[in-house]
């Protein structure tokens, strides 16, 4: 797969490719507000919950996060627009491994999310809880030599399926 880095952050070419021509293409009238590039991505992402809280997510695996703090970023600069929109456009190809791992573990529910912090950091959130009622979590990051997400989450979903999961922290996942 053909990789564009912006900044710290590698996407894929089709993905930078894309929000580039979705922000040229765009006619430059007033100032946006984050509440209105919030409402632009919900758009571009049609059947993902993208909200600025934990609290809002759905169940499923088509979640984003995002810091008001980066979308106030996104509504001041073009380019941070085109870098951030490039990379949400990426969590795209992660859901084809999200969904056939919970396929293949129906007796658990996965949730999902993405969160985009506001260093601008991208790190992952995954919720398991099983048909027996206990709740397993655990969260990490894409790792700097970046494969893709899809390369990581299996491995990590087992792991924590299996309770032997460590966070982007270090820290052993956690039971509730």
């Amino acid at each position: 797969m053909s990789m564009v880095q912006l900044g710290g952050l590698n996407v894929s070419k089709a993905s930078y490719t894309r929000a580039r021509e979705i922000v040229e293409n765009k006619p430059q009238g007033k100032r946006k507000s984050a509440g209105d590039v919030l409402e632009s991505l919900r758009k571009m992402m049609p059947g993902w919950t993208i909200t600025t809280s934990k609290t809002e997510w759905s169940e499923g695996v088509r979640n984003i996060e995002i810091c008001e703090r980066v979308l106030e970023r996104m509504a001041e600069d073009p380019e941070v627009m085109v870098k951030f929109k490039a990379l949400i456009l990426d969590l795209e190809e992660a859901v084809p491994a999200l969904e056939e791992w919970a396929k293949e573990h129906p007796g658990q529910t996965l949730d999902f999310a993405f969160d985009i912090e506001g260093d601008g950091q991208l790190r992952a959130i995954a919720i398991l809880m099983s048909h027996l009622g206990q709740e397993s979590r655990t969260t990490f990051e894409l790792p700097t030599d970046r494969g893709t997400w899809s390369d990581i989450i299996r491995g990590k979903l087992d792991a924590l399926a299996q309770g032997r999961v460590e966070d982007a922290q270090g820290n052993k996942s956690w039971v509730v």
